[in-house]
């Protein structure tokens, strides 16, 4: 009897402990994509304050030529007017009728000339306050650039020491080794997609783990270069979307479900795709920093990995591209309905 009830206490205090390290994991993984999303918009700031810097900067490029031409013209002005008052004082001295007739004349010159002066030491007056307004305001905006990168730098830092060790299961070995095979035998995107519908639809990659309606977001940051349906190069229609991001930018999941790939894909550079049961997303364009493995389970906002940081003078590209069933879909749509939930539910917590 006793060993029963100690069998008992046992299990309850083990599942007391597995519900608190539940937990536990739980709110590490939320802190960390509030972490990832409040770095995400500090790239943005960032990259705001950098593009403001570079005007100001264009405009002191711009300005400068400019202040020199008019003090350059200042400064003939100033000789000239200088010349003619010691000429009219000359013609004074020499009390003519003559002499008078052209005193006159060059006081007229004197005149217009002084009020042509006057206006050029404005416009040198002005251009040399606004020189030094855009100098102190560049200064202020460098400020805050170097407080948010030291605080970006933090956020990146926390996030890293927050991230979990990865720990592999034999579902996934599973997963991974079906899913590689995959990849070593297919020679496009498109390949690859219908053999994961293909071993999708006889269950080995059946997606038991994420059931869920879609929502999508942007995997990072940065600015859109191609839209889906744009033209390629070599005129082709282009299936995804993609921005230019910023050099080792923070990339996180676009969507929740499972990750059935995870990895380099011909000339794709890293690649991932997070099925939910329906539709899958792919990412790709990442450096060799791709924290998410295959088999993985992510919610939308988890850190997956990283930007390239190489120095090289083009920014990353990361791109997107989403599928169902071997079709090539236009994400906006999802990413639309996403952004006006989230606008709605920031209205409700504001009222």
């Amino acid at each position: 009897m006793k060993k029963i009830v100690v069998f008992i206490f046992a299990f309850i205090f083990s599942c007391c402990l597995a519900d608190t390290s539940s937990k536990d994991v739980s709110i590490q993984n939320s802190e960390i994509r509030t972490a990832c999303k409040q770095a995400q918009e500090l790239e943005q700031k960032i990259s705001d304050l950098e593009s403001e810097i570079n005007v100001f900067d264009q405009r002191e490029k711009n300005s400068t030529p400019i202040l020199k031409s008019t003090y350059e013209i200042l400064t003939r002005c100033f000789t000239l007017l200088f010349d003619l008052q010691r000429f009219s004082k000359f013609l004074v001295i020499n009390n003519s009728q003559e002499n008078k007739n052209d005193f006159v004349r060059c006081s007229i010159i004197i005149k217009n000339f002084s009020s042509y002066f006057n206006a050029v030491s404005g416009e040198l007056s002005k251009n040399t306050r606004e020189i030094i307004a855009l100098k102190q305001n560049r200064i202020e905006k460098a400020k805050e650039l170097e407080k948010k990168k030291t605080r970006y730098e933090e956020l990146k830092k926390q996030i890293k020491d927050k991230l979990p060790e990865t720990v592999k299961n034999a579902e996934e070995n599973i997963i991974k080794n079906v899913v590689y095979h995959i990849a070593t035998k297919s020679n496009s995107i498109d390949e690859l997609d219908a053999e994961l519908e293909s071993e999708n639809a006889i269950g080995v990659l059946k997606n038991t783990k994420i059931n869920t309606e879609l929502s999508l977001t942007y995997p990072a940051t940065g600015k859109l270069v191609t839209e889906f349906g744009d033209k390629g190069k070599n005129g082709d229609m282009i299936y995804c979307i993609s921005f230019e991001t910023r050099k080792g930018a923070i990339v996180t999941s676009p969507a929740k479900g499972l990750v059935v790939f995870s990895g380099k894909f011909l000339n794709y550079g890293n690649m991932i795709i997070i099925s939910n049961g329906e539709y899958r997303v792919f990412i790709y364009g990442m450096s060799d920093d791709v924290y998410t493995k295959t088999g993985d389970v992510v919610e939308i906002g988890d850190y997956i990995g990283t930007m390239s940081d190489e120095t090289q003078p083009e920014k990353p590209v990361i791109m997107m591209e989403l599928r169902k069933s071997g079709e090539s879909l236009d994400p906006r749509h999802w990413l639309h309905q996403t952004i006006e939930k989230e606008n709605k539910g920031s209205k409700i917590l504001r009222n």
